[in-house]
Protein backbone atom coordinates (compact mmCIF):
# COMPACT_ATOMS: atom_id res chain seq x y z
CA UNK A 1 0.00 0.00 0.00
CA UNK A 2 2.87 2.35 0.82
CA UNK A 3 4.58 1.65 -2.52
CA UNK A 4 1.33 2.19 -4.41
CA UNK A 5 0.73 5.46 -2.56
CA UNK A 6 4.20 6.68 -3.51
CA UNK A 7 3.59 5.78 -7.15
CA UNK A 8 0.26 7.57 -7.21
CA UNK A 9 1.75 10.65 -5.56
CA UNK A 10 4.47 10.67 -8.19
CA UNK A 11 1.82 10.64 -10.93
CA UNK A 12 0.44 13.97 -9.72
CA UNK A 13 3.77 15.51 -8.67
CA UNK A 14 5.12 18.53 -10.59
CA UNK A 15 6.79 17.76 -13.92
CA UNK A 16 8.73 19.92 -16.33
CA UNK A 17 7.19 20.33 -19.78
CA UNK A 18 9.00 20.46 -23.12
CA UNK A 19 8.40 23.10 -25.79
CA UNK A 20 6.93 21.54 -28.95
CA UNK A 21 5.94 24.75 -30.76
CA UNK A 22 5.63 28.47 -30.17
CA UNK A 23 3.82 28.81 -26.83
CA UNK A 24 2.92 25.10 -26.67
CA UNK A 25 4.44 22.79 -24.06
CA UNK A 26 3.83 19.11 -23.44
CA UNK A 27 4.63 16.50 -20.84
CA UNK A 28 3.37 13.05 -19.85
CA UNK A 29 -0.34 13.36 -20.56
CA UNK A 30 -0.23 17.15 -20.10
CA UNK A 31 -0.41 20.02 -22.59
CA UNK A 32 -0.27 23.79 -22.08
CA UNK A 33 -1.21 25.78 -25.19
CA UNK A 34 -0.95 29.58 -24.99
CA UNK A 35 -0.54 30.07 -28.73
CA UNK A 36 -3.90 31.85 -28.99
CA UNK A 37 -2.73 34.59 -26.62
CA UNK A 38 -1.32 36.87 -29.31
CA UNK A 39 -1.97 40.06 -27.35
CA UNK A 40 -0.45 41.30 -24.13
CA UNK A 41 -1.87 41.50 -20.60
CA UNK A 42 -1.50 44.60 -18.45
CA UNK A 43 -1.97 45.14 -14.72
CA UNK A 44 -1.60 48.24 -12.58
CA UNK A 45 -0.77 47.69 -8.91
CA UNK A 46 -2.08 50.55 -6.79
CA UNK A 47 0.04 49.49 -3.82
CA UNK A 48 3.40 49.85 -5.57
CA UNK A 49 2.26 52.32 -8.28
CA UNK A 50 3.83 50.03 -10.85
CA UNK A 51 2.44 48.69 -14.12
CA UNK A 52 3.22 45.27 -15.52
CA UNK A 53 2.86 43.83 -18.98
CA UNK A 54 2.97 40.18 -19.91
CA UNK A 55 3.58 38.91 -23.43
CA UNK A 56 3.21 35.10 -23.34
CA UNK A 57 4.04 34.65 -27.03
CA UNK A 58 4.83 37.97 -28.71
CA UNK A 59 8.24 39.55 -28.13
CA UNK A 60 7.29 43.17 -28.82
CA UNK A 61 6.72 45.77 -26.14
CA UNK A 62 6.37 49.51 -26.70
CA UNK A 63 5.17 52.02 -24.12
CA UNK A 64 5.33 55.22 -26.11
CA UNK A 65 8.66 56.96 -25.57
CA UNK A 66 9.63 54.24 -23.11
CA UNK A 67 10.47 50.79 -24.27
CA UNK A 68 11.05 47.31 -22.94
CA UNK A 69 13.06 45.52 -25.57
CA UNK A 70 15.97 43.10 -25.44
CA UNK A 71 17.41 40.80 -28.05
CA UNK A 72 15.95 37.67 -26.44
CA UNK A 73 12.42 39.10 -26.49
CA UNK A 74 10.82 40.25 -23.25
CA UNK A 75 7.96 38.32 -21.69
CA UNK A 76 7.44 40.40 -18.53
CA UNK A 77 8.07 44.10 -18.08
CA UNK A 78 7.69 46.50 -15.18
CA UNK A 79 7.15 50.25 -15.35
CA UNK A 80 7.68 51.74 -11.90
CA UNK A 81 6.28 54.91 -10.36
CA UNK A 82 9.14 56.90 -11.90
CA UNK A 83 8.23 55.67 -15.41
CA UNK A 84 11.40 53.60 -15.59
CA UNK A 85 10.88 50.32 -17.41
CA UNK A 86 12.68 47.09 -16.55
CA UNK A 87 12.69 43.70 -18.20
CA UNK A 88 11.54 41.17 -15.62
CA UNK A 89 11.98 38.04 -17.77
CA UNK A 90 12.59 36.96 -21.34
CA UNK A 91 10.79 34.44 -23.53
CA UNK A 92 13.96 32.51 -24.29
CA UNK A 93 14.55 31.57 -20.65
CA UNK A 94 11.09 30.23 -19.80
CA UNK A 95 10.71 26.89 -18.06
CA UNK A 96 7.24 25.40 -17.66
CA UNK A 97 6.19 23.13 -14.81
CA UNK A 98 2.87 21.30 -14.52
CA UNK A 99 1.48 21.56 -11.00
CA UNK A 100 -1.43 19.74 -9.39
CA UNK A 101 -4.83 20.08 -11.02
CA UNK A 102 -5.04 22.48 -13.96
CA UNK A 103 -2.23 24.79 -12.83
CA UNK A 104 1.17 25.51 -14.35
CA UNK A 105 4.15 27.67 -13.43
CA UNK A 106 6.04 29.61 -16.07
CA UNK A 107 9.41 30.78 -14.78
CA UNK A 108 11.09 33.60 -16.72
CA UNK A 109 14.70 34.66 -16.10
CA UNK A 110 17.09 37.03 -17.83
CA UNK A 111 15.58 40.22 -16.40
CA UNK A 112 17.51 43.39 -15.71
CA UNK A 113 19.50 43.51 -12.46
CA UNK A 114 18.74 39.85 -11.79
CA UNK A 115 14.97 40.19 -12.04
CA UNK A 116 12.90 37.08 -12.71
CA UNK A 117 9.18 36.42 -12.98
CA UNK A 118 7.00 33.45 -12.03
CA UNK A 119 3.55 33.23 -13.59
CA UNK A 120 1.06 30.72 -12.19
CA UNK A 121 -1.32 29.76 -15.00
CA UNK A 122 -4.73 28.35 -14.07
CA UNK A 123 -7.12 27.00 -16.67
CA UNK A 124 -10.84 27.50 -16.17
CA UNK A 125 -14.04 28.34 -18.03
CA UNK A 126 -14.19 32.12 -17.93
CA UNK A 127 -12.56 35.33 -19.13
CA UNK A 128 -8.77 35.57 -19.38
CA UNK A 129 -7.20 37.67 -16.64
CA UNK A 130 -3.72 38.63 -15.47
CA UNK A 131 -2.58 40.19 -12.20
CA UNK A 132 0.50 40.97 -10.15
CA UNK A 133 0.55 39.05 -6.86
CA UNK A 134 3.67 40.00 -4.94
CA UNK A 135 7.37 40.82 -5.12
CA UNK A 136 10.31 39.42 -3.21
CA UNK A 137 13.14 41.05 -5.11
CA UNK A 138 14.44 39.93 -7.48
CA UNK A 139 11.44 37.60 -7.98
CA UNK A 140 8.05 38.87 -9.12
CA UNK A 141 4.95 36.68 -8.84
CA UNK A 142 1.96 36.84 -11.17
CA UNK A 143 -1.25 34.93 -11.86
CA UNK A 144 -2.81 34.24 -15.23
CA UNK A 145 -6.23 32.66 -15.67
CA UNK A 146 -6.95 31.42 -19.18
CA UNK A 147 -9.67 29.47 -20.96
CA UNK A 148 -9.19 26.28 -22.97
CA UNK A 149 -5.42 26.28 -22.71
CA UNK A 150 -4.78 23.05 -20.81
CA UNK A 151 -5.42 19.38 -21.22
CA UNK A 152 -4.53 16.30 -19.21
CA UNK A 153 -4.61 12.80 -20.54
CA UNK A 154 -5.89 14.07 -23.88
CA UNK A 155 -9.01 15.60 -22.36
CA UNK A 156 -9.82 19.18 -23.27
CA UNK A 157 -10.55 21.59 -20.40
CA UNK A 158 -13.82 22.40 -22.13
CA UNK A 159 -14.86 18.88 -21.15
CA UNK A 160 -14.36 16.90 -17.96
CA UNK A 161 -10.80 18.05 -17.39
CA UNK A 162 -10.75 17.33 -13.65
CA UNK A 163 -11.97 13.73 -13.85
CA UNK A 164 -8.59 12.05 -13.91
CA UNK A 165 -7.19 14.16 -11.07
CA UNK A 166 -10.31 13.48 -9.00
CA UNK A 167 -9.93 9.74 -9.67
CA UNK A 168 -6.33 9.82 -8.42
CA UNK A 169 -7.36 11.79 -5.32
CA UNK A 170 -10.11 9.27 -4.52
CA UNK A 171 -7.69 6.36 -4.89
CA UNK A 172 -5.13 8.07 -2.64
CA UNK A 173 -7.82 8.86 -0.06
CA UNK A 174 -8.99 5.23 -0.10
CA UNK A 175 -5.47 3.86 0.33
CA UNK A 176 -4.69 6.28 3.16
CA UNK A 177 -8.02 5.48 4.84
CA UNK A 178 -7.53 1.71 4.66
CA UNK A 179 -3.92 1.97 5.82
CA UNK A 180 -4.91 4.19 8.74
CA UNK A 181 -7.75 1.84 9.68
CA UNK A 182 -5.50 -1.22 9.73
CA UNK A 183 -2.57 0.46 11.48
CA UNK A 184 -4.75 2.18 14.06
CA UNK A 185 -6.83 -0.94 14.65
CA UNK A 186 -3.81 -3.18 15.13
CA UNK A 187 -2.22 -0.70 17.54
CA UNK A 188 -5.47 -0.45 19.52
CA UNK A 189 -5.89 -4.22 19.72
CA UNK A 190 -2.23 -4.75 20.66
CA UNK A 191 -1.79 -2.09 23.33
CA UNK A 192 -5.32 -1.63 24.69
CA UNK A 193 -6.92 -5.06 24.24
CA UNK A 194 -3.65 -6.98 24.66
CA UNK A 195 -4.53 -9.19 21.69
CA UNK A 196 -2.03 -11.25 19.73
CA UNK A 197 -2.06 -13.17 16.45
CA UNK A 198 -5.33 -12.99 14.50
CA UNK A 199 -6.81 -11.11 17.42
CA UNK A 200 -4.89 -8.05 16.23
CA UNK A 201 -7.17 -7.71 13.21
CA UNK A 202 -9.68 -4.93 13.96
CA UNK A 203 -13.34 -6.04 13.84
CA UNK A 204 -12.25 -9.61 13.21
CA UNK A 205 -15.74 -11.09 13.73
CA UNK A 206 -17.22 -8.71 11.17
CA UNK A 207 -14.58 -9.49 8.55
CA UNK A 208 -15.07 -13.24 9.11
CA UNK A 209 -18.79 -12.83 8.51
CA UNK A 210 -18.40 -10.33 5.66
CA UNK A 211 -18.26 -12.90 2.78
CA UNK A 212 -21.43 -14.57 4.08
CA UNK A 213 -23.16 -11.22 4.53
CA UNK A 214 -22.18 -10.33 0.97
CA UNK A 215 -23.55 -13.65 -0.27
CA UNK A 216 -26.84 -13.14 1.60
CA UNK A 217 -27.14 -9.68 0.08
CA UNK A 218 -26.70 -11.02 -3.44
CA UNK A 219 -29.14 -13.87 -2.85
CA UNK A 220 -31.75 -11.51 -1.43
CA UNK A 221 -31.35 -9.09 -4.34
CA UNK A 222 -31.66 -11.80 -6.98
CA UNK A 223 -34.60 -13.42 -5.20
CA UNK A 224 -36.47 -10.11 -5.47
CA UNK A 225 -36.00 -9.79 -9.22
CA UNK A 226 -38.79 -12.25 -10.27
CA UNK A 227 -41.18 -10.65 -7.78
CA UNK A 228 -40.41 -7.16 -9.07
CA UNK A 229 -40.86 -8.31 -12.65
CA UNK A 230 -44.13 -10.02 -11.76
CA UNK A 231 -45.37 -6.85 -10.04
CA UNK A 232 -44.67 -4.59 -13.03
CA UNK A 233 -46.10 -7.09 -15.52
CA UNK A 234 -49.31 -7.28 -13.49
CA UNK A 235 -49.50 -3.47 -13.42
CA UNK A 236 -49.08 -3.27 -17.18
CA UNK A 237 -51.77 -5.88 -17.79
CA UNK A 238 -54.28 -4.17 -15.55
CA UNK A 239 -53.92 -0.96 -17.58
CA UNK A 240 -55.34 -2.60 -20.71
CA UNK A 241 -59.07 -2.80 -21.30
CA UNK A 242 -60.38 -6.31 -21.38
CA UNK A 243 -61.26 -7.46 -24.88
CA UNK A 244 -64.74 -9.00 -24.96
CA UNK A 245 -64.77 -12.63 -25.97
Amino acid sequence: AIILSVCLLASVSPQNLTSVDNCIWQGAGVTLDLSKLTNYFEYYDAGTLASYRYYPCVATVDWGVYYCLVAEGPALCQQNEGNVIYVVGTLATVTVTALAGDSFELHYEGGEFGREGKVTVTCFQGSDSFKFDSETFPTYYFSLSVKDACSRGGVSPSGDDGGFALFIILILASIIGVTSYIAGGVAFMYFHKKERGLGLVPNLVFWKDFPFLLRDGFLFTFSCIPKVREYFVSKIHTNYDKVPS
